[in-house]
């Protein structure tokens, strides 16, 4: 099993539950969606992860590793086999697209003379080859989102977190990133993804984890956006 939530509770000093009790898995290749009300702690399984955060209780494991435990100096090596893409973007303004996405291979230290041919393939799986000397100014939000895909793949992560990639796009842009994010799972990656957007995850219907209030409290193989409880509960009788 890729993934392994065993007895998680992330309780942040302010007092607030980010998670509560969770215990579940990923397995290698999956697309997963996490769905729930804002606050339902989606972005707080994300990023304990990526080890930005660390459990109050519990443990997380990734290939079997409890990535809790591990030394501030073996962080950074974590965070080049689990990626995130966000909301908006994170682009350096005066970097080009292909600067952009280097830039996430410059901070490991790879060989400059490996970086060029890794970014002109992100940059072709995401579409946006013939825009790598342009500037995030110059480009549209989807494209835009494009290039931080780009950024977060190149290298070849094992984990892609997308936490509300879509939540600044409009549908049919939407779509497009859903595309490029399908191809990238297609290739192996595992994608786990928080989102709002009903219509996507009806669309899809690929595993699909519900928080709320911290707890799962659904976990569907080809799931909906609402159970079907909740469905009924607002349909008129």
């Amino acid at each position: 099993m890729l993934i392994r939530f065993y007895d998680v509770t992330k309780v942040y000093p302010s007092g607030a539950t980010g998670l509560f009790s969770v215990n579940t898995f990923i397995r290698q290749g999956e697309f997963v969606f996490l769905v729930g009300p804002s606050g339902a702690g989606k972005t707080t399984f994300l990023k304990l992860l990526t080890r930005e955060l660390i459990p109050t209780r519990g443990q997380v494991l990734l290939k079997g590793r409890n990535i809790t435990r591990l030394r501030p100096n073996e962080v950074p090596y974590l965070r080049r086999s689990v990626r995130m893409i966000f909301q908006d973007y994170k682009l350096l303004p005066n970097k080009t697209v292909r600067d952009n996405v280097a830039f996430a291979l410059l901070v490991t230290e790879k060989p400059r003379k490996q970086i060029l041919p890794l970014v002109k393939e992100a940059l072709q799986l995401v579409g946006l080859e013939s825009k790598a000397m342009m500037h995030p100014g110059e480009l549209s939000g989807g494209e835009q989102q494009r290039v931080s895909i780009a950024r977060a793949i190149v290298g070849n992560p094992t984990i892609l977190l997308a936490d509300e990639p879509t939540g600044n796009l409009d549908m049919e842009t939407s779509w497009d990133i859903m595309e490029v994010l399908l191809r990238i799972n297609k290739r192996g990656t595992t994608v786990i993804m928080s989102t709002h957007n009903a219509l996507i995850v009806d669309g899809l219907r690929r595993r699909v984890i519900e928080l709320d209030k911290g707890r799962i409290i659904r976990d569907d193989e080809r799931g909906i956006y609402e159970g079907e409880a909740e469905r009924d509960a607002v349909l008129p009788g």
